[in-house]
């Protein structure tokens, strides 16, 4: 329990969490951090530290009220008109869930999307919006909420965004539901923004030993699939 009240005064205070999912999933330890007030330093951290793909997850609930699809839905509806787009999308991951991508977006004042000072307006801005849904729900407050999506927003962008499960852990143990498992608990906007840490030396994931001496040298806290997991039955999710 210990380790799962640090992680939520790390998310709390901005700080990044470290996950390690499980040894028989992706073997991968993810940074994350809160997508509220996000800063250009961090996505700078994120790029040279973890080198993986940075992206920005959201709940089910948050993707369901701006009326965002998984990409896998998508390219479903376009593969009955592209015979190559139905065959490639049928194919599963190794560990056998289906992608929680969604689009990919840039914030409209934005240039070209992929610097750290864009990726941190895209991101930030978004949060903003979610937190508001969060905040309002009146029908015809969230009806303004959505508009104001939609024109701040263009795709594709440089920000891929993941949707949660509905049931989060209880449906799929990824490190999007258990990212956005932690904003849950700790009662906070469901928007992380997430990369997996990446080893420069032999190209490969980097070890959960490796991530721990990083966790330890940054004073970082690092939490496995496991703890998250069994906390969430208790939880009840």
């Amino acid at each position: 329990m210990t380790k799962i009240f640090e992680a939520i005064t790390s998310l709390r205070e901005g700080n990044f969490v470290l996950i390690h999912d499980d040894d028989n999933r992706e073997d991968e330890v993810d940074m994350v951090i809160s997508s509220q007030n996000i800063t250009p330093e961090q996505i700078s951290i994120m790029r040279k530290d973890a080198g993986g793909l940075i992206c920005t997850a959201i709940s089910k609930e948050i993707s369901t009220k701006l009326g965002l699809p998984f990409i896998y839905d998508v390219l479903n509806i376009f593969g009955t008109a592209n015979k190559t787009i139905s065959l490639i999308n049928q194919n599963s991951s190794p560990y056998g869930d289906k992608p929680s991508f969604s689009i990919t977006l840039n914030h409209v004042n934005t240039y070209t999307g992929i610097t750290d000072n864009d990726r941190a307006l895209t991101i930030s801005s978004l949060a903003n919006i979610c937190s508001e849904l969060n905040n309002h729900t009146d029908l015809v407050d969230q009806q303004r909420i959505l508009e104001k999506f939609q024109t701040s927003f263009r795709t594709p962008g440089h920000i891929p965004l993941l949707i949660a499960s509905k049931g989060l852990l209880n449906e799929r143990k990824g490190h999007t539901e258990m990212s956005i498992f932690l904003t849950k608990i700790a009662n906070m906007p469901n928007i992380t923004t997430i990369c997996e840490m990446l080893d420069p030396h032999n190209y490969k994931a980097l070890s959960y030993k490796d991530a721990v001496n990083y966790a330890k040298e940054k004073d970082l806290v690092i939490i496995e699939a496991k703890e998250l997991i069994a906390y969430a039955k208790s939880y009840g999710n």
